[in-house]
C-alpha cells in the first residue's frame, strides 16, 4: 500500500469515531498520523518491508503496530470492524476504496439514494441522481463507476 492509502484509512477511521463520539484524543492522534504520513518522503510500507522503524513522528506502539498491518496485509482488522458497524449501504461504499469516498461522503449518499447495491449505484449514476448527492461531482462519479465496473455506463454520460 501506498502512504496515501493508508492515510485515507486512518482518515476514514478517524472520521467514524468522531461520528460515534468516540475518545477526542483518539481521533486527533488518527488525523495526526494520517498527515504525517503523508508528508514522508519515504514508502512506509518499504521500512515495514525491511524490517527498518516506520521514520513516522508522533506515532504510538498502538497506531504503529495498525500501520505496520496495513502495510504488510492491505487489511486492518480494527477498520474492518469499524466498518461493520456502519449500515450495509455505506460498507460497501467503504470497502471499495473509492478515492475520495469517505464516511461522511458514503453517509450522504445513503441518506439521499437510501439502500443500494452495485446495480442500484449504477443506476444512480446512469440517471444522473448521484450527481445530486452534495459533494459528488462528475470526477467522484467517474471514481465511484471505476469501482463497481460500471465503464460501459461512463462512457455513455460523457459522450452527450
Amino acid at each position: 500500500m501506498t502512504n496515501r492509502e493508508i492515510a485515507a484509512i486512518l482518515f476514514n477511521i478517524s472520521t467514524i469515531l468522531s461520528a460515534q463520539n468516540g475518545n477526542p484524543y483518539r481521533i486527533r492522534a488518527y488525523r495526526r498520523a494520517a498527515r504525517n504520513l503523508l508528508r514522508a518522503r519515504h514508502s512506509v510500507a518499504e521500512r515495514v518491508a525491511t524490517g527498518r522503524p516506520l521514520g513516522v513522528p508522533q506515532l504510538g506502539k498502538s497506531l504503529t503496530a495498525k500501520i505496520s498491518t496495513l502495510a504488510q496485509k492491505d487489511a486492518l482488522p480494527f477498520y474492518e470492524a469499524l466498518c461493520d458497524e456502519l449500515p450495509s449501504p455505506q460498507r460497501t461504499l467503504l470497502k471499495m476504496n473509492v478515492r475520495g469516498l469517505g464516511p461522511t461522503i458514503a453517509a450522504r449518499i445513503h441518506k439521499d439514494l437510501g439502500d443500494f447495491d452495485s446495480a442500484g449505484l449504477r443506476r444512480a449514476a446512469a440517471t444522473g441522481q448521484l450527481q445530486r448527492v452534495w459533494g459528488i461531482g462528475p470526477k467522484r462519479v467517474a471514481a465511484i463507476l471505476d469501482a463497481v465496473g460500471g465503464a460501459e455506463i461512463r462512457q455513455e454520460r460523457l459522450d452527450f
